[in-house]
């Protein structure tokens, strides 16, 4: 699915009314001194892939802005590549692809970050090797202590808007392309010689999954993002970078722990009829842990699927799931309803390992609780849950189904 949109919410909040406002400039030659704060002595680079070449290019200048006003710490740089399509942007905006380097400033109706290089038309940022040419460059141009990537876009988890393509993040609705999840990892860290991303954040739908979480896990030390289609307005960066802001030594744990409150409040305090909202950290060294519990899980599955067939389908219907994917379901709770259902001993006690496992993997969680929530029983990380026949092949392409039986399981569940 997408990131959601809404029109009459957004209007209120922060300049949202500013892609239709304004145009985007490249920068003032004297920025506006950043006020006193900000205190440690690690450096960090937050990149930020800012794909708006699709029709979420009305909240890029919102996001854009919002960086711009928390930019208070010189031992924190963030680089944004940016890019816009005419099909989508505003009248009179520039079109192409930029790359920015943000200072601070308070003016919502305008972006005045650096223009460090105009990269020109033709650029596709649905292809991993631009991504992969973004990261390099950053890291070569403004090297740091401690890294950060912000995938910026669309998402939809494991698998692609489209029925049949498997693609996943980052769709360039010019170019027809998008990044599968299985790129992800040459793009972020091509070698082993290349650092992990200390905090790997996906601002884009549907993308904390298992699936996708596994398939980076020696890429990044840390994944945050949305188990369910979070807003269009994404996130709130004026919040969510403000802890390295206040304090550049923040280990990254901490900072990515902090992230699913800051999320999640922001949104209650500003857009208070959301329902959907989401937001989880997770630690990506616990995450084979995570796959061994979940293969044991499979295995008694299908050894006992006969036994139990119509508490197994309940299991499976009954448990939280997202968007227009409603075969993406909220793996905790689809694990609490297959022991609450059958009633098995064995079953009971696989997914007691499985639920300790991603309770030490899910480091923080957060997600809306109050009355008409529907995403109530969102645990930190979903995974690929098809009904019955529902089975795509191209699944197997994913490092979790190489790596456990859990494919297996999906292609005989009833």
């Amino acid at each position: 699915m997408t990131r959601n949109r809404n029109w009459l919410l957004g209007l209120f909040v922060l300049g949202l009314a500013i892609p239709l406002l304004s145009s985007c400039g490249g920068g003032r030659a004297s920025p506006i001194t950043p006020p006193p704060g900000g205190r440690g002595s690690l450096t960090w680079t937050v990149m930020v892939f800012l794909n708006a070449a699709n029709d979420l290019d009305d909240y890029s200048e919102l996001n854009v802005n919002q960086m711009e006003q928390v930019q208070t710490n010189p031992n924190v740089r963030v680089v944004v590549q940016w890019k816009r399509a005419a099909r989508f942007a505003p009248s009179g905006s520039w079109t192409g692809t930029r790359r920015y380097l943000i200072q601070y400033d308070t003016d919502a109706m305008r972006i005045n970050a650096r223009l460090v290089q105009d990269m020109g038309e033709g650029v596709d940022m649905g292809n991993a090797d631009t991504l992969r040419e973004f990261i390099r460059w950053a890291r070569t141009t403004y090297p740091a202590d401690r890294y950060a990537l912000v995938i910026w876009n669309h998402g939809s988890g494991w698998r692609s808007r489209a029925a049949l393509r498997g693609r996943a993040v980052s769709f360039d609705d010019e170019m027809g392309t998008s990044i599968k999840i299985w790129e992800l990892p040459t793009a972020i860290r091509p070698t082993d010689a290349d650092p992990p991303m200390d905090v790997l954040l996906f601002d884009a739908s549907l993308m904390q999954m298992l699936e996708v979480a596994y398939e980076c896990r020696h890429v990044a030390r840390y994944i945050v993002g949305s188990e369910e289609s979070p807003p269009g307005e994404g996130y709130p960066y004026h919040e969510i970078l403000k802890p390295i802001m206040d304090n550049s030594d923040i280990s990254p744990a901490q900072w990515a722990s902090a992230i699913p409150n800051l999320f999640v409040n922001w949104y209650h305090a500003n857009f208070p009829s959301y329902r959907n909202i989401t937001q989880s950290a997770v630690d990506a060294a616990r995450l084979e842990t995570v796959a061994t519990a979940l293969d044991a899980l499979a295995g008694s599955l299908i050894n006992k699927r006969t036994l139990y067939a119509t508490s197994l389908a309940r299991a499976r219907m009954d448990a939280q799931s997202y968007a227009s994917y409603p075969e993406y379901r909220d793996l905790w709770h689809a694990a609490q309803l297959i022991k609450q259902y059958t009633g098995d001993t064995e079953l009971a006690q696989r997914v007691d390992a499985l639920q300790q496992a991603i309770q030490q993997a899910v480091i923080a969680n957060n997600r809306d609780t109050r009355a008409g929530s529907r995403v109530f029983h969102s645990y930190g990380l979903s995974i690929y849950y098809t009904d019955s026949g529902g089975y795509l092949g191209r699944y197997s392409n994913t490092a979790l189904a190489r790596a456990t039986r859990w494919d297996d399981w999906l292609q005989v569940a009833p």
